[in-house]
């Protein structure tokens, strides 16, 4: 059989223990079903001294929708999925290498013989021995009902359709199982789904975001109850409402309440101040950050000095107002429309940049490839003490931090202090991501100075979204909130 049609899939699982140990055995448990009569043979390893679980699946004329699959459940455990055979030469040496390292080992094992397989690994890696098997198990899709997380999911009784967003989806049709913990619910509650629709990030739209929807043919009344009371309507206010692409422009504005009134922008020099600016410039309007919205409803102008000299006059209405300052919707002509999208274009020209810390190199070059997906230019380090030199030199284009907890020589928490504290540095939108995640350590991180605080246990492709999402948030919030 030609070369080309044979794939090599990986997973590897950082911090294997606990429910993390337990996701990935279930994951390579799952892997003859994910990849169905595809799947040739399997070689698993666990390192108890670096305490990481290793896949390497090897696939025979393996369709796109197996692929797929692999990828969204690899991620849905925690794992992080790679394809060696079209990934760099030098990430494949490494994943290589990391499976030779491992001291506990099957390789080869028949696709029949893999579930066992897991399960030996996994008793020697200190599952407990009274775990559920995980040799019949399905692909399960695991919610809690009192997650955050889950207060983006929506539901509609009437269609009896569940709506999952994310970056990463199963293929249209799969079967799938879906199970909800509800509190103070002792049993979680089950039932199966399939798949009717995916939306990609390119087909994503304000009201219309990314993920997947599911459709159930038979429910149990008391799951549908639960749906019903705990996850959002498709109509509730604000869900899917992510913005279209925005723009801050980082200038000074004078709220001036007196001749109209008018707002006048005047873009600034660095030894320039004002109390007030606008950010957020898009071709539909701004939000201007000040002490003293004007009231809804009010019209103004703003008389703008925009990057490159441009002079822009528009005449715009405030259509909200909060403790944070005012929104307001820019009402342009033709020619005023095509002044101001030429400037947006010279302000988009420019990627944004993002800097990835961690000390594990698959995890950096992970993470980074998915920011870059994103359209983020990515400066990495491997330690804060690295991560604050680069900072320090790189800190008027950096618009994303993302950093590791646990590291060598400087941790991320001493890492993140530095940069609010010594640094005084309050623009920079900071995410931490934890190997291990608690509510202490969130919190810990938060004080730091952290804006975001996530589990790798997302995978590399949500973590990036959620980053992401996490510097928009930012840049709607202004210094000392």
């Amino acid at each position: 059989m030609p070369e080309a049609e044979r794939l090599i899939l990986a997973a590897t699982f950082e911090r294997a223990v606990g429910d993390r140990l337990l996701a990935a055995e279930r994951l390579a448990a799952w892997l003859p079903t994910i990849l169905g009569g595809a799947l040739e043979s399997v070689d698993l390893g666990y390192s108890p001294a670096n305490r990481s679980f290793v896949v390497f699946a090897r696939t025979q004329a393996l369709p796109p929708s197996a692929e797929s699959r692999f990828y969204y459940w690899c991620a849905r455990a925690g794992g992080m999925p790679w394809n060696l055979s079209t990934c760099p030469p030098e990430d494949r040496k490494m994943l290589e290498d990391r499976a030779v390292r491992c001291e506990v080992r099957s390789v080869e094992v028949p696709s029949r013989n893999v579930p066992e397989a897991a399960a030996r690994i996994a008793n020697v890696a200190g599952a407990p021995p009274d775990r559920r098997s995980a040799a019949a198990a399905q692909p399960t899709l695991s919610m809690d009902a009192g997650s955050a997380a889950f207060a983006a999911i929506t539901w509609d009784p009437a269609s009896r359709r569940l709506f999952v967003p994310g970056v990463s989806a199963p293929p249209t049709g799969d079967l799938v199982n879906v199970l909800l913990r509800v509190p103070r619910m002792e049993r979680p509650l089950e039932a199966r789904a399939r798949v009717v629709e995916v939306r990609g990030e390119q087909d994503a739209a304000a009201g219309q975001p990314a993920g997947f929807t599911l459709a159930f043919d038979s429910l149990p009344p008391i799951l549908a109850a639960a749906l019903t009371t705990h996850a959002a309507s498709p109509a509730a206010a604000g869900i899917g409402s992510r913005n279209a692409p925005r723009y801050t422009v980082n200038a000074p504005v004078t709220v001036q309440t007196d001749e109209g009134p008018t707002a006048k922008l005047e873009y600034a020099n660095p030894e320039e101040f004002a109390a007030d600016y606008v950010e957020n410039l898009s071709q539909g309007g701004a939000f201007v950050r000040t002490s003293t919205p004007l009231a809804e409803g009010t019209r103004l102008t703003l008389d703008m000095r925009l990057p490159g000299g441009t002079l822009l006059h528009a005449p715009a209405i405030v259509m909200f107002r909060n403790p944070r300052g005012m929104g307001v919707k820019i009402e342009l002509d033709d020619d005023g429309r095509q002044k101001l999208a030429a400037v947006l274009a010279r302000i988009s020209a420019r990627p944004r940049r993002a800097l990835v810390v961690d000390d594990d190199v698959l995890i950096l070059r992970a993470l980074s490839d998915a920011l870059q997906a994103r359209g983020f230019e990515v400066l990495t380090a491997r330690d804060g003490q690295e991560g604050l030199h680069i900072v320090a030199d790189e800190l008027l284009t950096l618009d994303l931090l993302v950093t590791d907890v646990r590291m060598p020589t400087m941790d991320g928490e001493t890492f993140v202090r530095t940069i609010r504290g010594a640094g005084g540095e309050s623009e920079l939108a900071i995410v931490v991501v934890a190997g291990t995640l608690d509510a202490a350590l969130e919190r810990r991180m938060e004080n730091a100075g952290a804006d975001a605080v996530l589990d790798k246990a997302l995978g590399p492709q949500d973590l990036a979204a959620a980053a992401d999402a996490a510097l928009e948030r930012k840049r709607l919030i202004p210094p000392g909130s």
